[in-house]
């Protein structure tokens, strides 16, 4: 970013903690309260323009300010742009899938009422714990997420699935656990696709914020699985996607996943005490981010899949993963 961009931000940045009468110290104590600690030095060096929010966790700190004092989401964070991607670039690809799988899956949305992004909720932050149990053939994916009406009425978003012929042609299970309920459904077993219109619970109006958490079982063996993505068409404030091993087999040559207009980039990650792979991002997307795995006994994940995560706006990625080898289709 060039300089007229650092003016802005330290411009705004400090005409907004002047109105809000509070202290540099006071500010850094209450984002340190909400987990997000920034220094009362960094602060300062932000809103005097000699420095500029860099990292991931630097501009989660920005989301929490924006919060903090007052201001609308993304106000301070378009001003600084979003975070260079981190480790080994990838070169970029066009669509790898078949033709036919790509239509299925934009037919599908379109079935549930999903023309475009406008008709998504915005995902201001979201969280995935995928538990993939090599002891049983029901893989489970539940979601928690935090949206925002962007207009009055009913908040909706959508989960699509399109299985691949080698894979059991068995709708999955779809369960609102809290603050939503499933409307419309995608059932063509004909074209192995599934999906469903989730609903949050009430109306809401424009701007307003409300939180929902619903699961999702898919009949499958563990091996079935090799990774897990989300795809998101707006910069949400917190993604933390993770994956829980269960039973004896484990995975091997894991790895995160990140894909924006800027690029893609793909970085090792290993399995912690807990037999999870964490992806944590702040400030990202659009794009798309996940998990990828492979297994020991040589199951290998099908490449043509990557490119179904960007489907129904073109290169604009919408909600949704690809097919059972990155778990859900989801929002």
């Amino acid at each position: 970013m060039g300089t007229g961009g650092s003016e802005r931000f330290a411009t705004e940045l400090r005409r907004s903690i002047e109105q809000s009468g509070l202290s540099l110290t006071v500010i850094s104590h209450r984002l340190r309260a909400r987990n997000r600690p920034v220094s009362v030095a960094t602060l300062s060096n932000w809103q005097s323009g000699r420095s500029l929010p860099g990292g991931e966790q630097s501009l989660g700190v920005v989301a929490a300010l924006e919060d903090l004092l007052g201001r609308p989401p993304d106000s301070l964070a378009d001003l600084v742009g979003a975070p260079r991607l981190r480790g080994r670039s990838v070169q970029a690809t066009s669509f790898l899938g078949r033709r036919s799988s790509r239509d299925v899956f934009r037919e599908a949305l379109q079935a549930l009422g999903f023309e475009s992004a406008q008709q998504y909720a915005h995902e201001r932050v979201f969280h995935q714990l995928a538990t993939i149990d090599s002891t049983r053939d029901v893989q489970r994916f539940d979601y928690r997420l935090m949206v925002r009406a962007l207009e009055s009425g009913v908040c909706r978003l959508p989960a699509v699935h399109v299985l691949e012929p080698n894979e059991p042609n068995v709708a999955p299970h779809y369960t609102a656990l809290e603050g939503c309920t499933v409307g419309r459904r995608v059932v063509w077993p004909e074209r192995r696709a599934y999906g469903v219109e989730l609903l949050v619970d009430g109306r809401l109006d424009a701007g307003q914020v409300a939180s929902l958490a619903y699961r999702v079982e898919m009949r499958a063996h563990a091996t079935d699985v090799t990774g897990a993505m989300y795809s998101l068409p707006r910069r949400a404030n917190d993604v933390l996607l993770e994956v829980e091993f269960r039973g004896d087999l484990k995975p091997v040559d894991c790895e995160k996943y990140r894909r924006t207009e800027s690029g893609e980039s793909v970085a090792s990650v290993r399995l912690d005490h807990r037999d999870r792979l964490q992806l944590s991002e702040a400030r990202f997307g659009p794009g798309t981010f996940g998990l990828r795995w492979s297994w020991e006994d040589g199951v290998e994940e099908d490449e043509e899949d990557d490119e179904l995560l960007d489907l129904a706006l073109g290169w604009q990625p919408t909600p949704g993963s690809p097919p059972r080898r990155s778990g859900p289709n989801s929002p």
